[in-house]
């Protein structure tokens, strides 16, 4: 089994935590859990909190080198098939546990169109599924350290798996708390106003829509939505759709934005009745106005405010706007967070240390 980068007392104890505080496991209930090299004392550890808690887990194995020799065979199409006695063990699970792979992110991204399509087609049948079966479940993030993925990022390999761990141990009940206040100024307000001393000072607008606590639990009402019956760990922020006709001003971010394998620096947008006019980056811009020359209608229109609440992150990849106090504008596609874009463009910049106020009124964001 590969060597695990941390403590295995920390294994466990993040195990339990996960198992017990976030997906409330109960004696008796099938727990599936995904595993691929990098990930597998993960995935012992909780396989083995499983059975202490009376519970039934099973691990699902794919090594990474078997499928990258299957790929580079020409067998995309193959591992993106359903394999029915998968999909049985998929419909009797009641917790299920995902952990990204391959966990080569890096040469995932490079492969041909043709190719990712096909290795992805099982996903819709997977998701519907899941669904009928009434599963709930987690993403654990610690899935995404990897050394090559570290490399493009310009990260400690280390130092990144450990904030994680640090993130995920943080208890739902302890970001409900931070998360109220800031749900119900958002519920019953009409207008939002960011400012930081780098020059942010930009004026949002809501329209009533309900603000999405996300806290790192999986409620019943998010088990009949297409995507909520996972979770994602670490959790931690409160998201809204915005007024997609409302923006006026200037976000400057001071957090990094964490493509899948890219970053950039430094965003900045600005907003002039309700559109925005210009983006700039200090570096990786190159990927925003790729994005967005095929962003289609809708690109141009404030998606979604997010604002972080989990007290161990701080610019994490993947997860930069969970850190708590930072504010997240997007531009383009708001329709998972129930607006009404539609554009294929989501493109975020992420200000911390901000102040944010609804209606004249300062929201008290966590630090």
């Amino acid at each position: 089994m590969p060597k695990s980068p941390v403590p295995t007392d920390t294994e466990s104890r993040l195990a339990q935590s996960i198992l017990r505080k976030n997906l409330q496991v109960k004696p008796g209930e099938s727990v599936t859990i995904e595993a691929w090299p990098h990930t597998l004392p993960w995935a012992v550890s909780l396989a083995r909190e499983a059975r202490r808690l009376k519970a039934l887990p099973v691990i699902l194995y794919e090594d990474e080198a078997a499928y990258w020799d299957t790929v580079n065979s020409g067998g995309a199409k193959v591992l993106g098939q359903k394999p029915d006695h998968e999909w049985a063990a998929l419909a009797k699970t009641d917790v299920y546990i995902h952990m990204w792979g391959p966990g080569d992110r890096v040469r995932l991204n490079s492969l041909s169109v043709r190719d990712a399509d096909q290795l992805m087609a099982w996903n819709p049948a997977w998701y519907s599924t899941a669904r009928k079966a009434g599963l709930r479940g987690a993403r654990l993030e610690l899935g995404r350290p990897y050394p090559t993925l570290a490399q493009a990022y310009g990260v400690d390999l280390r130092t990144w798996t450990r904030d994680l761990v640090e993130a995920t141990l943080v208890e739902p009940a302890t970001l409900s708390r931070s998360a109220a206040p800031i749900v119900k100024a958002l519920r019953a307000g009409r207008r939002v106003h960011i400012t930081h001393e780098n020059g942010t000072d930009l004026t949002l607008g809501l329209a009533g829509r309900e603000p999405q606590a996300n806290v790192g639990q999986v409620t019943p009402e998010d088990r009949k939505r297409p995507f909520r019956m996972l979770t994602t760990l670490p959790s931690g922020s409160v998201r809204v759709a915005l007024d997609e006709s409302v923006a006026d001003g200037v976000i400057v971010g001071n957090r990094t934005d964490y493509y899948d394998d890219q970053i950039a620096t430094e965003p900045r947008f600005e907003f002039a009745k309700g559109r925005l006019t210009s983006a700039t980056f200090a570096s990786g811009g190159s990927k925003f106005e790729a994005d967005f020359q095929k962003g289609g209608k809708g690109r141009d229109q404030p998606g979604q405010l997010a604002i972080g609440l989990n007290p161990k992150l701080h610019n994490t990849p993947q997860v930069e706007d969970l850190e708590a106090g930072a504010v997240m504008v997007s531009v383009g596609m708001n329709r998972s967070a129930g607006g009404k874009n539609a554009s294929s463009l989501f493109a975020w910049s992420i200000v911390a240390g901000a102040r944010v106020e609804v209606d004249g009124k300062a929201v008290p964001l966590p630090h």
